[in-house]
């Protein structure tokens, strides 16, 4: 990937060079809003192996970290868990947003329900991204762990419609897919499906 391609907080600044020690602050930061998920993806490591005690990041740990980061440009808010589990993200993006951030994150989507899809609108978030790893309900079920596919593309089509009903261009919203064998000849109608919701 050529560095005019990434986004301006991965790169580094004109003249600057990767040393032992960094000489300056990182722009991008990934901070994990919480441990905890609701699925068991086959291609997840969590799934398999836990090595930490469910948490979700509070927002007074959250504003601890972010203080540490003072030339933050982009923040990503997700790690291993889902982050709509943890309840104060709304919070968190509204409080990156004032500091002239750019957030985003990766969801599985079962859990942006009518209430979630209005909190992410109006939080001023840049990017949605949503987990689906196929476009078909049985290769959902067989990959994700749970048989919610119909239920994640209605919540899809419900967050597209509350951001045209509220007059929103953002967040940003897109779909993530890991290819596998299991997948690999369903991306053109997972494409298809995308364009279809909008």
């Amino acid at each position: 990937m050529s560095r005019e391609a990434l986004p301006q907080a991965y790169r580094l600044r004109d003249g600057e060079q990767r040393g032992v020690c960094a000489a300056s602050s990182p722009r991008c930061v990934f901070i994990e809003v919480t441990n905890r998920c609701n699925l068991a993806c086959a291609t997840c490591p969590r799934t398999f192996y836990s090595y930490e005690r469910p948490k979700d990041l509070s927002f007074a740990e959250f504003d601890k970290l972010v203080a540490q980061f003072p030339q933050m440009e982009r923040a990503v808010l997700h790690g291993i868990g889902e982050p709509l589990v943890n309840a104060q993200l709304p919070e968190m993006i509204r409080y990156l947003k004032q500091r002239g951030i750019t957030v985003l994150f990766n969801s599985n989507g079962t859990l942006l329900d009518t209430g979630w899809q209005e909190a992410l609108a109006l939080s001023g978030l840049d990017e949605y991204r949503l987990s689906l790893n196929s476009a078909d309900p049985e290769t959902y079920h067989r990959v994700q762990g749970k048989d919610l596919f119909h239920q994640v593309v209605s919540n899809l089509r419900g967050f597209v419609d509350t951001q045209r009903r509220l007059g929103l261009q953002m967040p940003r919203i897109s779909i993530w897919c890991i290819g596998m064998r299991e997948n690999i000849e369903a991306l053109p109608a997972l494409i298809r499906l995308a364009a279809e919701i909008g």
